[in-house]
């Protein structure tokens, strides 16, 4: 996390936009990320425009679907930021929404709906057992032409191969403790893939099927791996035509493709290309779309996109970021359980959704509500786990002493919206008679303190979480990246127990059952880290944008039968 943070602040964009640059980019029909369940009852999937449809459990909305699709046209749409590192494996910033577009995942679970899977380059996958996957293969998944000397060849097992064996050996990849301390052996046999793990894991679905574990051919994993910074040969919709530096990328469709549209039966994409500008100022983004220089762009948020007026298809999908209140367990006060409940009794969640997002985010308990039904029953939430009582709250201040900490946070930042939870928490800290001394600090010191545990408590970033892996996580003993870094749990051994339970529990409604579980028993001690709001991502896409989802998450980055009209 520490490598994660440091590459984004180095990027100078927040996480919570960079996948969600690639939601301009449109599409329909069958797709999948992570595991998560878009239930309807948990609110967790998102309300399609007036010109949509709403999927159903295990399929995305379908937005502005139009009539009958037509082939051609190039899709301009704008991001904020400058793409980083065309790299697959170690590249974090903006580009990182665009390596499905240009490479191929084995299979991907939506992390808004766990039943939508998306197979691409593996058609069907087989478990024998809890620790082996065995990933048929397309036997035509073609390299798009290229002129990095890399044969228009259909991809195969020893291109899966080599790329796990290269992120478990890099350790500057994305994915490197996965494949590394997951992933025990990768054999192939003609036109199968057997990946065995090295224990029983609930989410080995879900990580192989990042988009940071994309399917690169062995040719340029051979070569000199540097070019992938900057150039890119793989069996995806599209390759990378030409890259401008801080200005512009353009892709063109890979006449390769293998892929069709299932209600057609033409070969996609449609479209004939992606231009991308890099616009950082967001009010010439906002011209550039109302003056249809470009078909689609990321709205600040729901009361910026609810300014764009009618004839525009707004697209919302859950985020999977948050702002967390975390405290040190093996300092006093934080030793008191009323303490910490003291905190949790003080937070109202229901100022930082109205203030800091207009209304556009829910409540979070300790799994955040987006991932659908791993999160607890919001009514539960709110009356039984973690109200919110000031009453309450001052009396377990008294019944203590009296309560004074120092807080530190990253200064000067608005990651994630960080500046405008701040003053909010410390209102809410002061009305429960919590005396707070704050210790803002530069984002490279903070970072390093919460990495060793140097803090009292924290207001603290967090990275997206398409799993309840790392929420889970930060209430064990081993923390949330298993080392004993940034956060170390109370030490309770009924809530090791139910964590390891849930991250072992390979059957998707067990699993659901031991992710509550194991929730209600850290509610039951009193939990260290509480995750606040999660809010909700916005698109904005022009007319002649047909047939592109919504609902799923970042899995709709892999579908290409979005089209455009005249």
């Amino acid at each position: 996390m520490s490598d994660y943070w440091q590459r984004l602040r180095d990027a100078r964009v927040s996480r919570r936009r960079l996948l969600a640059a690639g939601a301009a980019l449109g599409a329909t029909a069958a797709s999948l990320p992570v595991v998560g369940c878009g239930s309807s009852r948990r609110g967790a999937r998102p309300a399609a425009s007036a010109t949509g449809g709403r999927g159903a459990a295990d399929q995305p909305d379908v937005l502005n679907p139009g009539g009958t699709p037509v082939r051609g046209g190039r899709y301009r749409y704008s991001v904020g930021a400058d793409f980083g590192s065309w790299d697959p494996h170690t590249g974090v910033a903006v580009a990182s929404a665009y390596f499905p577009r240009l490479y191929n995942v084995l299979l991907n679970q939506s992390a808004a709906r766990p039943g939508f899977f998306y197979f691409d380059l593996a058609s069907s996958l087989e478990t024998p057992n809890a620790q082996t996957y065995i990933f048929q293969l397309r036997p035509n998944v073609r390299i798009t032409p290229n002129d990095l000397g890399v044969f228009e060849r259909a991809l195969d097992g020893e291109d899966v191969r080599l790329t796990l064996e290269r992120i478990a050996a890099t350790k500057e990849a994305n994915n490197y403790t996965f494949a590394h301390d997951y992933i025990a052996k990768t054999a192939v046999a003609s036109d199968a893939v057997t990946v065995t793990a090295t224990r029983p894991y609930a989410w080995f679905i879900s990580r192989i099927g990042l988009f940071f574990n994309t399917i690169v051919p062995r040719e340029l994993l051979a070569g000199d791996p540097s070019r992938l910074a900057t150039r890119a040969a793989g069996g995806g919709p599209y390759r990378l035509a030409q890259l401008r530096t801080g200005q512009s990328a353009t892709f063109d469709r890979n006449p390769n493709y293998y892929r069709s549209d299932p209600a057609t039966g033409a070969q996609l994409p449609y479209v004939d290309g992606l231009d991308v500008s890099i616009i950082t100022d967001r009010s010439a983004a906002h011209t550039a779309f109302l003056s249809g220089q470009i078909d689609g762009y990321l709205p600040a948020d729901g009361r910026e996109a609810r300014t764009l007026g009618t004839g525009v298809t707004i697209g919302r999908d859950p985020n999977f970021s948050y702002i967390s209140f975390t405290m040190n367990a093996q300092r006093p006060p934080f030793t008191d359980a009323r303490v910490r409940r003291a905190f949790s009794r003080a937070i109202n969640r229901d100022d930082y959704v109205r203030v800091v997002y207009g209304g556009d985010a829910r409540p979070d308990g300790l799994v955040h509500w987006s991932l659908g039904d791993y999160a607890l029953d919001p009514q539960a939430l709110a009356a039984t786990y973690q109200p919110f009582d000031i009453g309450e709250a001052k009396k377990l201040v008294s019944q203590v002493g009296g309560i004074r900490v120092k807080i530190m946070y990253p200064g000067s930042t608005d990651l994630e919206g960080h500046s405008a939870h701040l003053p909010i928490f410390l209102g809410q800290m002061k009305a429960a008679g919590i005396e707070i001394e704050s210790d803002p600090q530069p984002f490279g010191s903070w970072l390093e303190n919460y990495r060793k545990l140097n803090y009292d408590c924290s207001l603290s970033l967090n990275q997206l979480y398409e799993t309840p892996e790392s929420p889970l996580g930060f209430h064990t003993n081993s923390g949330p990246l298993g080392d004993g870094s940034y956060v170390r749990g109370l030490g309770d051994p009924q809530i090791e127990a139910a964590v390891k339970k849930a991250n072992e529990t390979i059957e998707l409604p067990a699993r659901i059952a031991a992710v509550h579980e194991a929730q209600k028993v850290i509610y039951a001690k009193d939990p260290i880290t509480f995750p606040l709001v999660t809010p909700y991502d916005y698109a904005a896409y022009g007319t002649r944008v047909h047939a592109y989802p919504a609902g799923i998450g970042t899995t709709a980055f892999l579908i290409n039968t979005f089209w455009l009209s005249a």
